[in-house]
């Protein structure tokens, strides 16, 4: 009788031994799922700021651009610009615009130029502006 009941135990630790039982089976599933959703949302976000600064690495394309342009004209010829300009880079944006600002500065002979690029980024409104001042005499003159 006794070594029935050996073998009875001996017989329950190795069926316990042989595989994992449901509850663990679930519980290893649920942490995998977690594991994985973590993993998704890192990678979505990763995505998003990628693509938002893609789109401000063509911003910053597009004023220096323009900047460069405007820093081979005559003074008299900045001061009649427009207050908007386009270029290839702009196209790549959605509902892109160019805005020229130019102000007074210290005097007569220097201005402020604010050179900004706004667009639409997933609904939201996005800008990016570069501030400089241009001068009578021009760069690095005296």
């Amino acid at each position: 009788m006794r070594e029935a009941v050996n073998k009875r135990k001996r017989m329950s630790i190795k069926r316990k031994k042989d595989g994992f039982t449901f509850i663990e089976v679930l519980i290893t599933m649920l942490i995998l799922g977690v594991v994985l959703i973590a993993l998704l949302s890192c990678f979505i976000y990763g995505f998003s700021i990628l693509s938002r600064m893609r789109q401000m690495t063509i911003a910053t394309q597009s004023i220096q651009e323009e900047l460069e342009l405007i820093r081979n004209m005559p003074f008299n010829n900045i001061l009649g610009l427009d207050n908007s300009f386009t270029n290839e880079s702009l196209s790549l944006l959605e509902n892109s615009s160019g805005i020229i600002s130019l102000e007074d500065s210290a005097g007569d002979d220097i201005k402020k130029l604010t050179v900004s690029v706004l667009w639409s980024h997933h609904g939201r409104q996005m800008r990016r502006d570069v501030v400089t001042y241009v001068t009578r005499k021009g760069i690095n003159k005296k």
